[in-house]
């Protein structure tokens, strides 16, 4: 073999492997009209140094659901989207380069529909704090019927009384707690404003996002 061509051979063989592997993971489990279209779109966010598991991950979940080939890439599109959205904002609110983990944690608040000018506001209000957990508290609030700027103004309130990081899920699984009991909303929010920072901590059992942010994080890969 020329040198020339082995040299071709050796850069583009990990790329090519990448490819043969996230088409070999959506292979028969997707549509087969989708699969050139999300990888294309898993490898332009792997050059741009975005986690893409996510991406894969929701074309699996709409494989999974029997989701058309166009909606599975729209839904795709709109992550790569969220992925780039969560890593100016993480840019603008802390020092350094986010991790594939914070990126990925922060898109999918915003996914669970925390517009942007709102996670925006939140990194103005607490310089340094890790905004995924803060704005899947906020993201909790607001799936519980919290009004938006209600939710945020708690979860800024309870960051600047000195509860960071998964404290903040506490906030929110407290605040739905009250509502639990019978408080109207106000009364919830105004319950648990009143007892910062002394919230408790949430029960190992709370669900959804909540729970699944107290685990360790499962390695979002990126290029990572």
């Amino acid at each position: 073999m020329k040198v020339a061509t082995l040299l071709f051979v050796v850069a583009a063989g990990p790329i090519g492997l990448a490819a043969q592997s996230v088409r070999g993971r959506l292979q028969g489990r997707v549509p087969e009209s989708a699969i050139a279209a999300v990888d294309s779109l898993v490898r332009a966010a792997e050059m741009e140094s975005l986690p893409s598991d996510p991406l894969v991950k929701k074309a699996l979940e709409g494989g999974a659901k029997g989701v058309s080939a166009d909606r599975i890439v729209l839904a795709v599109r709109q992550t790569a989207g969220q992925l780039h959205d969560a890593r100016a904002l993480l840019r603008r609110g802390q020092a350094g380069e986010p991790s594939a983990d914070e990126i990925a944690s922060v898109a999918a608040a915003l996914g669970r529909g925390v517009p942007t000018p709102l996670g925006e506001r939140m990194a103005s209000a607490l310089p340094g704090e890790p905004m995924g957990p803060a704005l899947h508290a906020v993201a909790d609030l607001v799936g519980h019927g919290f009004a938006q700027d209600s939710a945020v103004d708690l979860v800024v309130t309870a960051g600047q009384k000195g509860m960071r990081g998964l404290r903040l899920l506490d906030v929110a699984s407290a605040a739905v707690a009250e509502l639990q009991r019978g408080r109207t909303h106000a009364q919830a929010i105004a319950d648990v404003r009143g007892g910062l920072p002394d919230v408790p901590s949430a029960p190992p059992a709370a669900p959804g996002v909540l729970n699944r942010l107290r685990r360790p994080p499962q390695g979002v890969r990126s290029p990572s």
